[in-house]
């Protein structure tokens, strides 16, 4: 191996820059939670508006999941932080500007609440009409039906698929460099911009993605399945 070659593969730049580059990681991290909890939280709405009686919700549930489940993260993350403003400030007659890492996030979780929203549906679809027929009986309402007798099956039957979309939508937000959100690929990309050796920092980059991505699945895999075994064995 040439000395040419050697000098281009030692990670050893990338460890020299992890102070920089792990404050990028903790910053996809966080991009990644708001992104999860947002993408839940209206995932289980558009779910609600997709088994509803009436037609007119069901059809904005699926009008919803449809649009945001086939919309290419790239483009939901440059759309939303470039054309979205410009429409809001054109309607309320003021200039509007929102911040990468808001953009990001309204992005993200918009474009996985579609995906949530399946997986949220087919959860409650699942449920045995019996179940909540005899908590009617028993003089439950609607609400506290939904709270627990529903959500906690759902939860049950959708752990699996959920945490493969979590994982998702980790990987997705190494895009949000596109729009200079300093997450792990931004900075990784700023400290090459300096060294001119792309080849460490992104193969050190890449490693860093898979060893947490791994990591973390992993780890929820195996607590998921010991939480659902102990609870509902």
């Amino acid at each position: 191996m040439s000395d040419a070659l050697r000098q281009s593969l030692d990670l050893s730049l990338f460890w020299e820059y992890r102070q920089v580059l792990l404050s990028g990681l903790l910053f996809n991290v966080y991009v990644f939670a708001c992104s999860a909890v947002t993408a839940l939280l209206v995932g289980l709405a558009a779910a609600l508006l997709r088994v509803n009686r009436s037609w007119p919700f069901r059809w904005i549930g699926t009008v919803h999941v449809e649009l945001f489940r086939n919309a290419p993260d790239y483009i939901m993350v440059v759309w939303v932080h470039f054309v979205l403003p410009l429409l809001l400030g054109a309607i309320i007659g003021r200039r509007l500007e929102f911040h990468p890492f808001v953009s990001a996030v309204i992005a993200l979780g918009f474009v996985y609440s579609g995906y949530f929203a399946e997986t949220f549906r087919a959860g409650i679809q699942a449920i045995p009409i019996g179940h909540v027929e005899a908590a009617r009986a028993c003089g439950m309402g609607e609400r506290l039906i939904l709270w627990r007798i529903i959500l906690p099956q759902v939860v049950r039957r959708m752990l699996p698929e959920a945490v493969n979309q979590l994982v998702s939508l980790f990987k997705a937000t190494t895009i949000v460099s596109l729009i200079a959100v300093p997450d792990l690929m931004y900075n990784v990309s700023m400290v090459t911009a300096t060294e001119m050796r792309p080849l460490p920092l992104y193969t050190g980059a890449a490693l860093t993605y898979f060893a947490v991505i791994w990591l973390a699945a992993t780890g929820v895999r195996l607590l998921s399945e010991r939480w659902r075994s102990k609870i509902y064995a």
